[in-house]
């Protein structure tokens, strides 16, 4: 053990001897730790965060809806609710694009979205005044609305507007007066993926929209709009299907789809789609993953660079300290005590740069989150940064010296005590 300590000495002692050379040694490892330990904070910072932002989205529902001329009839999302016990109902899922004017006189874009009493459970914002429309209003077609606090404060000029009229004009002029009965408690934009109505002079043409991102958006009974319209409310163009738990969602929305596209004869011919946020959300964590892993790939080229640095400046320092060599082999100094001494040096030479990297790394990831948020607001993540990241990198950067330092250790010790005394 005292040999060893000996050995951190020397090697210490040398490297304060060359500061500049041993810096700028260090320099390719410590930008190759930094660019490691940044991205891989930041990148798993920031994928916890869309992770999280999305896992709130995902309920026990997922949509179905036809595409082209197609329609569902109701009977068939009856039958499809009563053949799967996993499916507990559905919900039509419609909506109208528009503007109401605001107290101002401005015109704001508002989106109504339209279904029955159990869609209204879809949104995860709190109920701050009033209520929700029940099945009186459903049934009965009442011309009430649910707006959230934002729309409340943008249209009215406050949170509390129970009992105003919101009057919505759609992009042809004409006027929908809806009765606001409640106020969700939300800062934030619905991004929810909606069926849109838009207008295209007397013909009214229904398109699908996803991930719809109104600067308003209004609740209100689908039968507000079915009698508005003139729409057959037997025929549907697409639907939320709730199941039992959101571990059904995925199995159960391809259930469904294939259940519709036999009932309506249309398999085969890509008229019925199917969605749920799971599939998606999958799809996103992958697709953050793989590009994290690319860059760290990249990063770690640099590390493959400092290495070689590494490697170069201890052969320059056995060809420079071949008659130290040379001495301490003539005065019985054995190959393994060598070896040891310029492995232990190149060691050090690298963990001390992984030292400064992980806290260079973890100083720029935690600027890169602050930026970040100053750019734009609601993206708001800390980095992912562990102890135990903390070792394995120290550890890694360690090992790449000792790795790049054999070859430079293993010349030194294969030196005869003549050949390095001979050495000028």
């Amino acid at each position: 053990m005292g040999k060893f300590f000996e050995y951190w000495k020397m090697a210490y002692f040398n490297i304060r001897m060359n500061k500049v050379r041993a810096f700028l040694t260090m320099l390719g490892i410590i930008i190759g730790i930094a660019s490691v330990v940044g991205i891989l904070s930041v990148g798993n910072g920031f994928s916890n965060w869309v992770s999280g932002s999305l896992n709130g989205l995902v309920g026990s529902y997922f949509n179905i809806y036809a595409g082209a001329d197609t329609m569902i009839p109701r009977r068939v999302m009856d039958q499809l609710v009563d053949k799967y016990p996993e499916i507990t109902g559905y919900s039509d899922d419609i909506g109208l694009s528009g503007v109401v004017e605001n107290r101002r006189g401005e015109e704001e874009e508002v989106t109504l979205y339209g279904g029955n009493v159990e869609r209204q459970t879809i949104s995860k914002d709190e109920l701050l005044y009033g209520r929700l429309f029940n099945e009186v209003d459903y049934e009965n077609a009442s011309p009430v609305c649910v707006i959230d606090t934002y729309g409340s404060r943008k249209i009215f000029g406050r949170e509390d507007a129970l009992g105003e009229t919101l009057r919505f004009h759609t992009r042809t002029g004409r006027e929908i007066a809806l009765k606001v009965i409640g106020i969700r408690k939300t800062d934030k934009k619905d991004q929810p993926k909606k069926d849109t109505v838009t207008e295209d002079g007397e013909d009214t043409t229904f398109l699908v929209i996803q991930f719809e991102d109104p600067s308003i958006s209004v609740e209100i009974p689908s039968t507000v709009l079915y009698n508005e319209y003139g729409l057959d409310p037997d025929n549907i163009w697409g639907a939320y299907v709730f199941v039992d738990e959101p571990a059904h969602a995925t199995e159960m929305s391809s259930k469904a789809r294939k259940y519709i596209e036999a009932a309506l004869d249309v398999r085969g011919e890509d008229v019925i789609y199917s969605y749920e946020l799971s599939s998606a959300i999958s799809s996103i964590k992958g697709v953050l993953a793989g590009i994290t892993a690319f860059i760290m790939m990249v990063a770690g080229i640099s590390l493959f660079v400092g290495g070689v640095g590494v490697m170069n400046i201890m052969l320059v320092s056995v060809t420079e300290r071949t008659r130290e060599i040379g001495i301490r082999k003539s005065l019985g100094a054995r190959t393994s005590s060598i070896m040891w001494q310029f492995l232990i040096e190149s060691g050090l030479i690298s963990l001390t740069g992984g030292v400064i990297g992980i806290i260079i790394g973890y100083a720029f990831s935690g600027l890169a989150c602050w930026i970040a948020h100053l750019v734009k607001e609601s993206i708001s993540f800390a980095p992912d940064f562990n102890p135990l990241m903390i070792i394995i990198i120290a550890v890694f950067s360690m090992g790449i010296g000792v790795f790049f330092g054999l070859y430079p250790a293993g010349k030194a010790a294969k030196m005869t005590p003549i050949d390095a005394l001979r050495h000028k």
